[in-house]
């Protein structure tokens, strides 16, 4: 993968989970309310059964109930859960914001380690959470710039390589393969095809970088 690929893999990955923990972080913050909400209502119940003349069991059972579920609410502590989710959802989404405005090549590979330290500290995120991966977005001009130029670069050496390699093959089909030793019996036609191959090289090389010969 090349970096334009690398760097969409990188924004659509961290977009997905930012709003994977975003929902899982919803999630969490729905079940807080109503275990708080009902917590609530059932503290005043309790406190208005011993006020009215009630048989003490109903007293006794709300208190009982209420009980219950302040342990479930301190047992799955919900609060704690969103807060964590939300610090995930908001690392990978300063990650991705900060790889769509990239311009220099450090800062990209910087954003890359700083994405591997995030996953080694993120919360679990159910499957029924997840969201799938997608990009919408395109880099900025100048990283753009950078990205084709790394293309160009690779590209020369590639092309550097299959031509030297093509031209060689192709000469090596001309000459005879006793006249590829040093023997001083070259006829006039094998030496011109020497020759032309050298000047065929250096033509080669010249046109890969960029130089034009008089």
């Amino acid at each position: 993968m090349g970096i334009e690929e690398n760097w969409q893999s990188f924004v659509s990955m961290t977009r997905a989970k930012a709003e994977s923990h975003g929902k899982v972080a919803q999630y969490w913050d729905r079940v807080h309310n109503v275990l708080n909400m009902t917590l609530i209502f059932l503290s005043a119940f309790t406190t208005l059964s011993t006020l009215l003349p009630l048989s003490n069991y109903v007293a006794a059972g709300l208190g009982a109930v209420t009980t219950l579920v302040s342990a479930i609410n301190g047992s799955l502590n919900p609060s704690s859960k969103r807060q964590e989710q939300l610090e995930a959802s908001k690392g990978f989404r300063t990650l991705m914001l900060r790889m769509i405005r990239v311009e220099t090549e450090r800062l990209y590979e910087q954003l890359w380690l700083e994405y591997n330290r995030e996953l080694t500290s993120e919360p679990f995120v159910p499957s029924k959470f997840r969201v799938e991966e997608n990009t919408d977005f395109t880099m900025t001009p100048e990283f753009m710039a950078i990205v084709v130029q790394k293309k160009k670069e690779l590209d020369g050496l590639e092309s550097d390589n299959d031509c030297s390699s093509n031209l060689y093959r192709n000469m090596d089909q001309q000459i005879p393969t006793e006249s590829k030793s040093d023997s001083p019996n070259v006829n006039i036609e094998e030496q011109s095809i020497l020759i032309d191959r050298n000047e065929s090289v250096s033509v080669c090389i010249a046109e890969d970088n960029g130089i034009e010969l008089q």
